[in-house]
């Protein structure tokens, strides 16, 4: 398996539904998130950030030394749904990488699981403030949607 996606084509057959997702909810990323033991790598990206979540760019989990914990790496520890209504007025969240680097102060994300239901990425909305409750409703439906059918494309092209 190819450490920056999921598996050859994983990106072009994603970053359509992305794109999608991220144009119909107003959002500046959808992202769709593969686990390595040091990195979350982009696999899949869509929105008006998609130049700074550039497929195959990878963010350093806390794991590696001097950097903090990544929303997507939380999702992934506590295998379930996190939201980050805004990083900079949160302590746990104020040094994450995602916020001071590029202003993305609002998260929400869901695990995707491999066929043995272990968590081994995300798929996660980021923006720079909290939406409105009727887009985060929104989100919540579509990124647990999303996370489902990737979890059956993952399944289905297992080799």
């Amino acid at each position: 398996m190819d450490s920056k996606t999921y598996y050859e084509g994983f990106t072009d057959r994603w970053t359509p539904v992305t794109e999608d997702v991220a144009r119909s909810a107003g959002v500046d990323s959808i992202l769709i998130m593969k686990a390595t033991d040091t990195h979350m790598v982009t696999a899949a990206s869509g929105g008006p950030a998609r130049e700074i979540y550039v497929p195959g760019g990878a963010g350093p989990k806390s794991v590696v030394p001097g950097h903090h914990k990544l929303y997507c790496e939380q999702v992934m520890n506590d295998d379930r749904p996190l939201v980050v209504d805004d990083a900079a007025s949160d302590p746990e969240w104020s040094g994450n990488e995602d916020l001071v680097k590029f202003g993305m102060g609002f998260y929400l994300g869901y695990p995707v699981h491999d066929a043995n239901g272990t968590p081994i990425g995300t798929v996660c909305a980021l923006h720079t403030t909290r939406p409105g409750d009727e887009v985060v409703t929104k989100l919540n439906d579509q990124l647990s949607q999303v996370a489902r059918e990737v979890e059956a494309d993952l399944l289905a092209h297992r080799t």
